[in-house]
């Protein structure tokens, strides 16, 4: 009689053996492709910080051409080798290279930074960031403090900048802009184009911008205008500086603008200003700027030429009045805010005479610093953004005119 073995053969053994060892050998590979990819998914996410810390960089330059000391955009640039990038959280080491592309109008650098290393199984991996850095002069950060120029991709309101922000919407493809509480007057600016298309009068003196209604508006007729807008500020006794000119801190005295047209074959007036200056001492207590809009009504050439002047007038409550002269006691003087170095230039930019302003080109930020006679203009140089200095408040005297 055969009694029954119990146990395990050496052959089942060695089965077992070889399938935990492939069972095993399997769990290591597993094991070690976890390992890299969470080393890769971190250094990957170490590289695109790097990338984006680049890009950022290079966006901050704050001058256009190259100055010892300071990074310009003249100096945004490919790399001629790569750069090693030492110091991070991860097990390798990073290269950071560059390439640009330069295109005009606008100024723009297109950049493509590449970030390269090599993983734990020495494989390059590669991080790629697309990105932009625009020709903008550091300097036009101050222009941030004023209503733009150019015509976003999206404008406000749905509507040309070149309209006041504050004219009500009519919802018909144009805009209603009452320009001073003493008029009756209304302007109607296309929305599309931003020019004074239309003259209307409203019959209730108290109805403000906002409230503004196409049945308001009485009297309408088609005009071809250009927009002509600006501000006047007062400084009063003391120095007549730059810092000051930036914020003048002077009560306003009343005036009246006047425009005098140099080009022929406009309509009979060919403009008219209005403004919202205090009438009356008293008033002109509880007031600073004084905030002025004109209209030329357009020739044939589509085109006008001129001098804008501010006009003394009296206070009704006191009498007093005051005059524009080189000197004496109780005058004044009249400086324009421009950047010009000399009394002609650019249209936008203020000179002393406007000449052959286009049809479409409204003429915004025209300011005038009215400032004791015996004082100069304060004259200012151009912004330096590295010393905190983001505006130009530079002056050139405007009346009495300066005889050469």
């Amino acid at each position: 009689m055969h009694r029954q073995q119990a146990g395990v053969s050496l052959v089942e053994a060695l089965v077992a053996l070889v399938i935990m060892s492939f069972g095993m050998i399997t769990l290591v590979g597993l094991q070690s492709t976890m390992r890299l990819s969470a080393d890769v998914a971190r250094q990957r996410s170490e590289a695109v910080r790097i990338a984006h810390s680049e890009a950022e960089r290079l966006r901050s330059f704050t001058t256009m051409l190259t100055t010892n000391g300071q990074l310009a955009y003249d100096d945004v640039g490919p790399t001629t080798s790569p750069i090693q990038i030492n110091g991070s959280t991860t097990n390798t080491t990073f290269e950071l290279s560059r390439e640009v592309t330069t295109t005009t109008n606008p100024d723009t650098k297109t950049l493509q930074v590449r970030v390269q290393w090599l993983d734990r199984n020495g494989q390059t991996q590669t991080v790629v960031l697309d990105a932009a850095v625009a020709g903008l002069d550091p300097a036009l950060s101050g222009s941030l403090l004023l209503r733009p120029l150019g015509k976003p991709l999206r404008e406000p309101k749905n509507r040309s900048l070149q309209i006041p922000p504050d004219a009500r919407d009519l919802g018909d493809g144009t805009s209603a802009f009452r320009p001073s509480g003493d008029t009756l007057r209304v302007f109607i600016f296309s929305n599309a184009t931003g020019e004074v298309t239309r003259f209307c009068y409203v019959t209730n003196p108290a109805i403000v911008n906002a409230q503004l209604t196409l049945n308001d508006l009485v009297s309408c007729f088609d005009a071809n205008g250009h927009y002509v807008a600006g501000q006047v500020q007062f400084l009063d006794a003391g120095p007549a500086t730059a810092a000051r000119s930036e914020r003048p801190d002077g009560h306003p005295l009343n005036l009246d603008m006047l425009l005098t047209l140099a080009s022929t074959g406009h309509p009979n007036p060919g403009h008219e200003c209005h403004d919202d200056a205090p009438t009356t001492a008293a008033k002109a207590q509880i007031k600073l700027p004084v905030q002025y809009h004109c209209v030329v009504l357009s020739n044939t050439q589509a085109k006008w030429s001129g001098q804008l002047t501010v006009q003394p007038r009296a206070f009704t409550d006191t009498g007093a009045l005051w005059a524009v002269t080189s000197t004496g006691e109780n005058l004044r003087k009249v400086c324009r805010y421009t950047t010009l170095a000399t009394d002609t230039g650019a249209n936008i930019l203020h000179p002393q005479h406007y000449v052959d302003v286009a049809k479409g080109t409204a003429l915004l930020h025209q300011n005038f610093l009215v400032i004791p006679a015996d004082l100069a203009c304060p004259a200012d140089v151009a912004t330096n953004p590295a010393q905190g200095d983001f505006i130009n408040s530079n002056t050139r005297q405007h009346q009495p005119v300066v005889v050469p």
